[in-house]
């Protein structure tokens, strides 16, 4: 029987909204024949803004296959999520963009990484990080 890969997924995401978050985690959790990492910071986590902040989150970013990103308008507002974006798209990391149910419209950081953008259902967003992650590092 073949090993399953490991996908290394960086969750881009704010607070404010983490139900999305933590569905998309579910999802994924739930899937089956799927195996992953979250290297998300995590509401939880010890990972928090300080000097030390950039450095950690270019490092995790840096280790990920691919990021997914909650496609809300709070990311024109959001420091983090855009430089996430950014830092992306440098490092050459693939980025998959997933419209929540209700949203319209899609921030100008996500429209300028030009990357796929999938609906809020599982199989579109497991689909979508088979198709574009990074073949592991």
């Amino acid at each position: 029987m073949a090993m399953l890969r490991t996908y290394r997924v960086f969750i881009s995401h704010c607070w404010e909204y983490a139900a999305e978050y933590r569905r998309l985690v579910e999802w994924l959790e739930e899937e089956p024949l799927f195996r992953w990492k979250d290297l998300s910071v995590r509401e939880d986590s010890a990972l928090r803004e300080d000097r030390t902040f950039e450095r950690r989150l270019r490092k995790r970013l840096g280790d990920a296959d691919i990021l997914v990103v909650v496609i809300g308008m709070e990311i024109a507002h959001r420091y983090w999520m855009k430089w996430e974006i950014k830092w992306a798209r440098i490092r050459g990391i693939p980025i998959v963009g997933v419209m929540p149910n209700g949203a319209q419209r899609i921030p100008k950081a996500v429209q300028e990484a030009q990357c796929p953008i999938v609906g809020w259902r599982r199989d579109s967003v497991v689909s979508a990080i088979r198709a574009y992650a990074l073949d592991g590092h």
